[in-house]
């Protein structure tokens, strides 16, 4: 590569003294990228693996944008020659992950296209390779580099969800599900994005969902469906991590999706998932979720009438062999849809409910006296009960009884500090405080989407709406507040998903 087109990729100096005001970085940044852009790719192929190669020379850290386009030039022209340099250990592959563990993230909010071709690259290339886990780690991280709140859904979103369960990475998955998604891209204004000091996507107090918009290209086109998807795969992460509050919420999200009298087979699925996991996690069917639409709640009973009858015979905790039956009645549809699991865990979760209960009368009870209530050898239920208390699902402890004939003795603990459940009070004082910082994260997210909401062409138009209304009551259009999100008219929502059509 010539002197001359080191000298250009290195043009871009993010701390220049010129460039520390964001507007002037603004502008130069979008400037480079035209630059960089106009270049053929056999430009980035010369120099390659010799001294003057511009991978070397380059610094993801400092030279994110350049590095950008020159790394994707060099995969794609790899794919059809120097195919041991993509693999797992070799050379581009290491640069690919060097680059997605430590890119400038303030950059690469101006290379959107780069930055999610070079992701794509990575899975591609585990997936080629037969060890598509290889691409979690690197996608995560460039998911938290460039958005450390992964709070603006994109379509690399739902790549690494499908990832990870293909995997059966589950673990992996929580860091990403567990931030709220508190906006979707949609068209901003270009003078908003690039005339404001504070607004401009270099901006120190920029949120994600100004800088990762439907033109900035940091995702592929992505529809109501596929955050649907998304929500559905991330309760199933959560249950292979037995976290089922975060499961049920997780399905409640694509419960209330506008539906426009209409269900869809993610809706259904949902659903009945939802039917049994509110089971697990509040130990009784629930309604629906007073947002869901009447008509998908109409729609989704009559679809699911094999899931509500199992549910009900669940709540009827004394009577063991009707859920039994009900299980055993379903086998085929529990298999068909994939909920076998599930329901077996209903089984399960009865037992746990009937030891519930049992510490609510008795601080100790013998093991021999369980097993003879609920039909089960002494030997079983010393496994099943020893299980549950490994798992911290019970604050009990068994206890060896030589002299009785009854055998064990199961011992409840029902002051949270005791048992093996026990927490200080410091550790309670910090769950109270980590639960405090994220309600506290989302109410800013919530203002910030408030903001972008309020300078979009469709709440400008319903404000004009809103104007004639109050001129035409004689209230001379005055009175209405910007910021206020409570209308009512049902347009405006179905302008807001069309932009993710």
């Amino acid at each position: 590569m010539s002197a001359e087109t080191i000298t250009s990729l290195l043009s871009f100096q993010p701390d220049a003294p010129e460039l520390q005001q964001k507007r002037e970085y603004d502008k130069e940044a979008r400037e480079f990228v035209k630059q960089v852009n106009g270049l053929t790719p056999a430009t980035f192929l010369k120099g390659a693996d010799s001294p003057q190669d511009p991978l070397n020379v380059l610094d993801p850290t400092t030279n994110a944008i350049a590095y950008a386009f020159t790394l994707r030039h060099r995969i794609e022209a790899a794919t059809k020659k120097s195919v041991d340099q993509l693999r797992p250990g070799g050379s581009l592959w290491n640069k690919l992950v060097l680059f997605l563990e430590s890119f400038d993230p303030v950059q690469m909010r101006y290379a959107g296209e780069q930055w999610r071709k070079l992701v794509e690259y990575v899975e591609l290339i585990a997936r080629n390779e037969g060890a598509p886990a290889l691409a979690i780690a690197p996608i995560r991280s460039a998911m938290f580099r460039l958005d450390p709140t992964t709070g603006t859904f994109t379509s690399t979103h739902l790549h690494f969800i499908h990832l990870c369960m293909e995997t059966r990475s589950y673990k992996a998955a929580l860091p990403v599900l567990s931030n709220y998604i508190h906006s979707l891209p949609t068209a901003i204004a270009k003078e908003t994005l690039e005339d404001l000091e504070y607004s401009v996507a270099a901006a120190d107090s920029v949120a994600s969902g100004e800088f990762i918009n439907l033109k900035s290209g940091h995702t592929a086109k992505i529809s109501l469906a596929d955050l649907q998807e998304y929500y559905v795969l991330g309760a199933m992460a959560y249950l292979g991590e037995r976290q089922v509050h975060d499961a049920l919420h997780f399905l409640e999200h694509v419960l209330v999706t506008p539906a426009n009298n209409a269900l869809n087979g993610l809706m259904l699925e949902a659903y009945k998932k939802w039917v049994l996991i509110s089971c697990l996690a509040d130990k009784s069917h629930k309604t629906p979720p007073r947002t869901m639409s009447s008509t998908a709640v109409k729609h989704c009973k009559n679809a699911a009438k094999a899931y509500e009858a199992l549910a009900e015979a669940f709540q009827q905790v004394n009577n063991l062999p009707k859920l039994k039956a009900q299980v055993n009645a379903g086998s085929d549809i529990w298999a068909e849809d994939g909920n076998t699991g599930l329901v077996e865990e209903l089984l399960e979760h009865q037992n746990r409910a009937y030891l519930s209960r049992l510490s609510r009368t008795y601080s100790a009870i013998p093991v021999s006296n369980i097993a003879r209530n609920v039909g089960s050898s002494v030997d079983q239920v010393t496994t099943f009960v020893d299980s549950l208390i490994r798992q911290g699902l019970l604050n009990a402890h068994l206890e060896a009884n030589d002299k009785s004939v009854a055998g064990a003795v199961l011992r409840f603990y029902l002051d949270p500090t005791q048992g093996p459940l026990a927490k200080t009070e410091k550790q309670q004082q910090q769950a109270l405080f980590e639960r405090t910082q994220r309600t506290n994260a989302l109410a800013e997210q919530v203002k910030d989407a408030d903001y972008r909401l309020s300078i979009t062409k469709e709440y400008v138009e319903y404000l004009k709406r809103q104007k004639k209304k109050n001129g035409a009551s004689g209230g001379g259009g005055a009175g209405v507040d910007v910021m206020d999100m409570g209308f009512e008219d049902g347009d405006l929502d179905e302008d807001i998903m069309g932009d993710l059509r």
